[in-house]
């Protein structure tokens, strides 16, 4: 393996890694949230007072998902996919239709951030607060929901290189390992390697 294609592998890890941090993250603040939606609809039907803002900031961790866990479903294949001839095409045109595939990804990725970057400063600029009881800053959920989709395309972006770096150096073998459509997901693959 050469330099480039160490250095891209190694990067691919790291984002993995961070990847993976922030989905666990994100699936904590998820379970925080279902924990506090419970308590708040069993004091409602006590009659006791309820919650103040459950019900916004279970908004705001849901915008956060939304955008953060993108780049682990990525990197982990756990996407859903539809295979609609894929398996019945010769080698190079599925290796060539998976590079197509996450380069178009990481366009969108990229797109939705560019997008999403002016929501967030026309809403610092404007000083703009939450409809709610709480009157949040807006910029504070916009900002780390914004940043989710800045590293959805980092991420994209990465594995794009790694895979095409595959495809000129290592072969189709190799991109079907990164970014190939399997009859199972990777996760099921290794936890079937974990029984054996």
């Amino acid at each position: 393996m050469n330099t480039l294609t160490s250095l891209a592998s190694r990067l691919l890890d790291a984002t993995r890694f961070v990847s993976r941090i922030a989905n666990r993250l994100i699936g904590g603040l998820l379970l925080l949230v279902v924990v506090l939606i419970v308590v708040e609809v069993v004091l409602r039907k006590l009659g006791l007072a309820s919650l103040r803002g459950v019900t916004e900031y279970s908004g705001y961790v849901l915008a956060m998902l939304s955008s953060w866990t993108l780049a682990h479903t990525l990197i982990e294949r756990a996407h859903i996919r539809i295979d609609l001839g894929y398996s019945k095409m010769p080698a190079v045109a599925r290796t060539l239709l998976d590079l197509v595939s996450i380069f178009s990804v990481a366009l969108v990725g990229w797109v939705i951030a560019l997008h999403a970057w002016p929501v967030l400063a026309r809403s610092w600029s404007n000083g703009s607060l939450a409809n709610t009881p709480l009157s949040t800053p807006l910029w504070i959920p916009q900002l780390v929901w914004a940043l989710g989709y800045i590293w959805f395309a980092i991420a994209a972006s990465v594995l794009g290189v790694r895979a095409a770096l595959a495809a000129l150096l290592q072969g189709r073998a190799e991109v079907q390992t990164l970014i190939g459509m399997t009859s199972e997901s990777p996760i099921l693959d290794a936890a079937k390697e974990e029984r054996r």
